[in-house]
């Protein structure tokens, strides 16, 4: 890696930082005081440590940012080029006619996706779903059960969600996050 591409991964891991975090400036994770930047700054840091390239972590950091918020698919591109904004499109729920779809369809859709996915979605998919479920767990230690309270499905929708996406994210087995992933959904769902 010559100088030049070393300026270029450091750019965009820093720019990537600075849009998502100025994106989701406010807001928090359900239920909590915890800043939401928390959650893709946990994402790119699994993706780190699992191997994935720069343009992968970039994707982590942004992931939630065109479900979330006010982010255009055009920005992205503008920004951080094609390749970025098609691994955040791959990454998030289907965008379209996102809030009209019931939950469960919108969940089987990412399931049946992430089957078929290309090995860099699927880590992303797994480095998202592994941090989502490591804070599950920490709430349930504290809430017990009113931790389902705070989703938008209950408690055996969200157990087939997760148990489906081990599953669906099998061929990462070997990966240190998916056998966490795999771990977690046991210990949370049993």
């Amino acid at each position: 890696m010559g100088v030049d591409d070393k300026f270029y991964y450091d750019y965009l891991i820093n720019e990537a930082i600075k849009v998502a975090a100025k994106a989701h400036d406010g807001h928090r994770r359900k239920a909590s005081d915890i800043p939401y930047i928390v959650h893709p700054f946990e994402v790119a840091l699994i993706l780190q440590k699992n191997g994935a390239s720069d343009e992968v972590i970039a994707a982590g950091i942004l992931h939630d940012t065109l479900e979330d918020t006010d982010l255009t698919e055009d920005d992205i591109k503008n920004i951080f080029g094609e390749k970025i904004l098609n691994l955040v499109l791959r990454a998030s729920e289907e965008l379209y006619n996102r809030e009209n779809r019931p939950w469960e369809d919108r969940k089987k859709h990412t399931i049946d996706y992430s089957k078929k996915a290309p090995l860099e979605v699927k880590l992303l998919i797994c480095a998202d779903k592994l941090s989502n479920i490591r804070s599950m767990i920490k709430d349930y230690k504290k809430m017990g059960e009113k931790l389902w309270d705070k989703f938008n499905a209950p408690y055996d929708k969200q157990k087939w969600y997760y148990k489906s996406l081990v599953k669906s994210l099998k061929e990462l087995d070997g990966y240190e996050m998916y056998e966490e992933f795999k771990e977690a959904v046991e210990e949370l769902f049993g």
